[in-house]
């Protein structure tokens, strides 16, 4: 039976007994939450990320009251990743959607490792030449080299600790939206909801129309060539056909008829 847990970035899979095999993992989360007020919520979730060790990535509010809303951006370590995710939700009057996606990276890890490993190994031996070298040339020649190597371990190094952070983090962006609901004779009625899901349904068949529309444009002279093509080859069939049936078997040659004796 196979179990599986997430464990400061990495998933760990175990199969009866078996050796744990360690996956780097990158996570991510998108939450669309309704709340009362987006401003405040923002501030709360805000300060639940510093709080568990994790820090704001990105935040912006907009809109006036009753129309107003927020997105933001949000790291905190793998391990507390639930827990946040949890406390995230309770500040909500509803979660309309959540998404969580995670990215197997270990291979980009491994390789990342393995060149840096490689590159400081090689900046190693260059200090030895260095060390050894007799002359001002072999002394500069060594040097320019590894001042090389030193820039690659330098992106390289870098580079990994972008992925680490990554794995060791999860991103969760949380959309704000404020619930703009009016009692309208015992009725729930949300307008501006309603009104942004007309104005998105319009434009998304707007744009699949002209997508479509300029698909057919460009795909038209193919049509055109084919058409063309179809009609060459049937004249050229039939001109041969012709010529086979009167060569073979005389159709459509006129014979002239017996003058009848006077």
């Amino acid at each position: 039976m196979r179990s599986a847990k997430f464990v400061a970035g990495r998933e760990s899979v175990s199969n009866s007994g078996d050796a744990d095999a360690d996956r780097k993992m990158v996570r991510t989360a998108t939450l669309e939450m309704l709340v009362q007020h987006p401003e405040d919520t923002a501030e709360k979730i805000r300060a639940l990320a510093e709080r568990e060790g994790g820090f704001l990535v990105s935040s912006e509010v907009r809109g006036q009251e009753y129309a107003v809303g927020g997105t933001l951006t949000i790291r905190v370590p793998a391990e507390k990743f639930d827990s946040v995710r949890d406390e995230i939700r309770k500040l909500s009057l509803r979660v309309e959607s959540e998404r969580i996606e995670a990215q197997d990276v270990t291979r980009q890890y491994a390789d990342q490792e393995a060149n840096l490993r490689n590159l400081r190994a090689e900046e190693q031996q260059y200090l030895l030449i260095l060390k050894q070298a007799r002359t001002v040339k072999d002394t500069l020649e060594v040097s320019e080299k590894l001042g090389q190597i030193r820039g690659q371990i330098e992106q390289q190094q870098a580079e990994f600790n972008a992925l680490s952070k990554q794995i060791e983090t999860v991103a969760i962006t949380v959309n704000l939206r404020a619930e703009a609901e009016a009692q309208v004779l015992g009725l729930n009625w949300r307008p501006l909801y309603q009104i942004k899901t007309a104005f998105r349904d319009g434009l998304d068949g707007l744009a699949n129309y002209f997508s479509a529309i300029t698909a057919f444009a460009f795909f038209l002279p193919t049509i055109l060539l084919w058409a063309a093509t179809i009609a060459v080859g049937g004249a050229v069939a039939w001109r041969i056909l012709r010529w086979v049936a009167r060569r073979w078997f005389g159709w459509g040659v006129h014979q002239s008829a017996p003058t009848p004796a006077s």
